[in-house]
Parts: C-alpha cells; sequence; structure tokens
C-alpha cells in the first residue's frame, strides 16, 4: 500500500532533508507534536518506507524513495 496524506508529507520531508533526519525534525517541519510523527514514521518503518535508526532517527529506503517518484 502506498503512503497517502500525513505519511506521504513526512516520506517528503525525510527526503527533502538528505534522506536521514530525526523524528523531531519531522515533527517540527509539519508543525504536529513529535508522539503524532513518531507514530507517523512508525507506520512508515513498517511498510518498509524508511528505517528507524537508534535515538529516533528515519533514514528513507530504496521501496521509499520509489513511493516518492510515483
Amino acid at each position: 500500500m502506498m503512503p497517502t496524506g500525513s505519511e506521504l508529507r513526512a516520506l517528503k520531508i525525510i527526503d527533502e532533508e538528505g534522506g536521514e533526519i530525526p523524528v523531531q525534525v519531522v515533527s517540527r517541519r509539519m508543525g504536529i507534536e513529535t508522539s503524532y510523527a513518531r507514530l507517523l514514521c512508525t507506520s512508515l518503518a513498517r511498510a518498509d518506507y524508511i528505517d528507524l535508526l537508534g535515538k529516533g532517527v528515519c533514514r528513507i529506503t530504496a521501496k521509499g524513495k520509489e513511493a516518492l517518484k510515483k
């Protein structure tokens, strides 16, 4: 399933920031609570669009980059 809405926006932000950023930066750029940003990133990670690294860092995957091209 393709990411939509807020998930897609979060994925775009991660890509725009160089492909690897903390959840807090996603939260700040989207203007949302950190807990909601973490929920979005967890959902993206479960679908393999990003990898969640230690200390809440999100890294876009090849699948995530492909999803943004569509």
